[in-house]
Formats: C-alpha cells, sequence, structure tokens
C-alpha cells in the first residue's frame, strides 16, 4: 500500500482569545511529527504587539520554524487571555517592540501559495475569516501574477473553517431557552465571512459550532503536560482551560488532516451569511460548500483529540 502524503496544512488563527487555538497547534505539530501532516506557515486574522510572538515560541517548542503573519488591518491592543505571557516567558523571535515589521498575513500567505505546488493545500481557520476576505479580494503582487481567487483555485485543494451554525441540522437552541443565533468566528467579521461565501472558488468545509462543543478535551493537560510547554501555560492562563475546554479548533484540524475519518460532509451547496452572522446552505450546483455531520461518537473524537495533543 502507497503511504499517503503528508498534508500540507496553513494555519490562519485568532490565536490568544481561548485556549483551543493553542491546543490545535499542537495538535497539528504532533501529526506533522508523525507524517500526517506538514505545516506551510501560520497566519493571525489580528494584530498585537505578542501574537507572533505567541505562535512562534509554540512553533520553536515543537521544534519547526515557519513564516509568522499577523493581518495588520486589523490591529488592535487586546492581547488575549495568554499571547503577552507566551511572547515574554518562551523564546521567540518576535519582539513586541518590533511589532510594525513584522509580515502581514496576505503576504504569507500569498508567498506561501505561490511557492506551493498546484492542489496541494489546505487552508485551517479556526478565527474570523478576515484573513480568507483579504486573500480571495487580492490583487496580483511580487508574489504571484494571479489574482486571489486565481491563486486559490490554483493552489488550494480544501479550506476547512471553524466556523457557523446551520439551522437545517442544529437548532439553533442548544436548549430550551438556551439561544446561540450567530457562531463567534463568523459575528466577529461578518462582512468578511459574507465575502468568502460569495467569492471562494473552491471546496470550504465548514466545522459547526457544535461539533466541537460536546467534545471536551485537554482536562489534565493543565497539570499533566511538560513545565516548559507553552501549550500548557496557554491552558493555565485560560479561565475555562485549566480543567478542559471544548474542542471547537481541534476538530477542524483534525478534519483537514484526516478526512472521511470522524465526520461525513453534508452534500455541497452554499453557505449564505446574512447581515445578523446567521449561516445557512442553500442547494447551489456552482458551489461546493459544505459541513460535518457526525459519522463516530464524541467520546471517540475527544479520546483521539487527547491522545493526539499529548502531554
Amino acid at each position: 500500500m502507497t503511504a499517503k502524503k503528508p498534508v500540507k496544512i496553513i494555519f490562519d488563527t485568532d490565536i490568544g482569545g481561548d485556549c483551543d487555538d493553542a491546543g490545535a497547534l499542537a495538535m497539528l505539530h504532533n501529526l506533522c511529527s508523525r507524517g500526517e501532516a506538514e505545516l506551510l506557515a501560520v497566519t493571525a486574522c489580528y494584530a498585537s504587539p505578542y501574537v507572533a510572538g505567541c505562535i512562534d515560541a509554540i512553533n520553536r517548542y515543537y521544534g519547526r520554524i515557519v513564516p509568522v503573519g499577523i493581518n495588520h488591518t486589523r490591529g488592535s491592543g487586546e492581547k488575549g487571555t495568554y499571547c503577552e505571557q507566551l511572547c515574554r516567558e518562551f523564546p521567540n523571535d518576535y519582539p513586541p517592540e518590533k511589532y510594525d515589521s513584522f509580515p502581514d498575513t496576505l503576504d504569507i500567505l500569498r508567498k506561501t501559495l505561490a511557492d506551493a505546488e498546484d492542489a496541494s493545500v489546505t487552508l485551517v481557520v479556526t478565527g474570523y475569516l478576515s484573513s480568507l476576505a483579504r486573500l480571495v479580494t487580492s490583487a496580483p503582487d511580487v508574489h504571484s501574477p494571479l489574482t486571489g481567487r486565481e491563486l486559490i483555485a490554483r493552489k488550494v485543494a480544501r479550506t476547512v473553517v471553524m466556523g457557523g451554525r446551520f439551522a437545517a441540522t442544529w437548532p439553533m437552541e442548544l436548549s430550551p431557552g438556551n439561544l446561540v443565533p450567530a457562531e463567534w468566528n463568523i459575528r466577529c467579521d461578518i462582512p468578511a465571512a459574507q465575502t468568502v461565501c460569495d467569492l471562494w472558488p473552491g471546496i470550504l468545509t465548514f466545522s459547526s459550532y457544535e461539533i466541537g462543543l460536546y467534545c471536551v478535551t485537554m482536562k489534565t493537560f493543565a497539570r499533566d503536560a511538560r513545565a516548559d510547554n507553552p501549550v500548557r501555560r496557554a491552558y493555565e492562563l485560560h479561565p475555562a482551560g485549566r480543567t478542559g475546554r471544548e474542542s471547537w479548533d481541534h476538530t477542524a484540524m483534525l478534519e483537514a488532516i484526516r478526512p472521511d475519518t470522524y465526520w461525513f460532509l453534508h452534500p455541497y451547496g452554499r453557505v449564505t451569511v446574512d447581515d445578523g452572522g446567521i449561516t445557512r446552505w442553500q442547494e447551489d450546483t456552482t458551489a461546493r460548500h459544505t459541513y460535518l455531520i457526525p459519522r463516530v461518537d464524541y467520546d471517540t473524537v475527544t479520546t483521539t483529540i487527547d491522545e493526539l495533543v499529548g502531554n
């Protein structure tokens, strides 16, 4: 049997606000070490003086130095719950005083895609869709004579987004009176989500809110992981991470690297986003948008994630 080639990953994240982004990055590195993935670059969908250093610190801990970009168009003074601490406590090459000179997310995305083989890259997005909107609307530049849409169509095999809710499968009420009308990553930048859903030229797979909601992982990670692990520190610092956290971002990463294993795909069509951030699937033979539907039980997914993150 021919061994599967590693899945080439570009990871775009809003790391810092929640600890599952850090956990997903740790899992990605371990899947790289197992030969299942290859990490090409990590980009952030926002900017702060500390987010690049936080990402680089985690990458370096796992033995990989890859390009890192931040979205300078969405600059923010926010440092999340752990970015500043990881940036200052762990070795990295992005001192906050040089923030203005850090590479921009769009530049990293376009260069990485331009250098890649055709139809070889899987994009994983676990934050708001600002980076993807910039990419899909981008013009030719020094890295490629192709527009963003042309570059995506040529180089990207799949795009997996942690985001959205789809009422036909997942009712908007999780329980009586517990209304979740719009998922966080969508509503943080609704115009960007609309742009991506309108213009994205290839496969767009959504891992919706409920997919990770019922998979609480890393319950003892903040206690049992190595003390020098920056991801452990992220879980220690995040109030909800000390005794485990829902695995929204882990599940998106798992689907990207091990497709057709833990979830079925809803039939292809088009995902739309209204002005309130509500996502809906509709029939459309011109689009290849889908979302995940459980194939195996949640305990199996939870155990798998815990094993892949390790300590």
